[in-house]
């Protein structure tokens, strides 16, 4: 036991003085979620990184361990990024798209076990746009999603046809139940298939489309209908009622 305390304190303080590396990060202009082609940008704290636009790129250099925002202007539109330094250098970035006139789909959390605990609602959110554009029945079911994450911060790309969760944004792994971190995040995902039941038949939908999420901090009870009414810029009378904000 005394042996296992001494190799773990020996790790640890490897750990702490592990030497500070710069860092690059580079990002495709245009493409990696900014939702604008970038043209300036400008950093909030430049003793934290330094920023770059090279013709189609986006670059950062990490320059000491720390945090700040980035803001992405083509001359009109601005995106912002947050950027977190690790104390090894690392840099981790999640950025908030310019999203213009891009349709946002609103995903809300349910309480699972008795009320005791917060759920994603991804699924369910993905399906009222299938329903609503008659790709899929209200008495379907979603049993494989199929997609490339152009935010794997938030979302990393699927497995196995499942949603899978991203980071914390400052790169810390997310555990599902640590959920609620994603609360007012963005994530857009870039969709191949999406496999559904339907009367016990298995359907594959070939769906080559391009979706933006809005993770909202809304919270439905597990047994409450979530109304196709209610969206994240629009009040509905019935908020009040249906809905818990935490």
């Amino acid at each position: 036991m005394l042996k296992q305390l001494l190799e773990g304190r020996i790790v640890t303080l490897n750990c702490k003085e592990m030497p500070f590396q710069p860092h690059v990060y580079k990002m495709q202009n245009g493409v990696e979620v900014l939702g604008i082609e970038a043209k300036s940008l400008q950093i909030e704290n430049d003793k934290i990184v330094a920023g770059y636009i090279v013709d189609q790129s986006v670059f950062f250099k990490s320059l000491h361990f720390g945090q700040t925002n980035i803001i992405f202007s083509d001359g009109d539109n601005k995106a912002i990024a947050q950027l977190f330094v690790r104390p090894s250098g690392e840099i981790i970035v999640e950025v908030k798209p310019y999203l213009g006139k891009t349709e946002i789909i609103p995903v809300y959390y349910r309480t699972i076990l008795a009320d005791t605990a917060i759920a994603i609602d991804l699924k369910g959110a993905l399906k009222h746009y299938l329903v609503a554009r008659h790709l899929m029945k209200e008495e379907d079911a979603i049993t494989e999603v199929h997609y490339q994450s152009m935010h794997p911060n938030v979302l990393k790309d699927s497995f196995a046809g499942n949603f899978v969760l991203g980071c914390h944004v400052d790169g810390r792994a997310l555990q599902n139940a640590e959920e609620y971190a994603l609360a007012n995040r963005q994530a857009s995902l870039k969709f191949s298939k999406i496999v559904i039941q339907q009367q016990g038949t298995r359907k594959v939908i070939a769906f080559h489309k391009l979706l933006t999420f809005m993770i909202t901090n809304h919270v439905f009870m597990s047994y409450e209908h979530i109304p196709e009414y209610v969206s994240n810029n629009e009040k509905s009378p019935y908020q009040q009622d249906r809905l818990r904000l935490v």
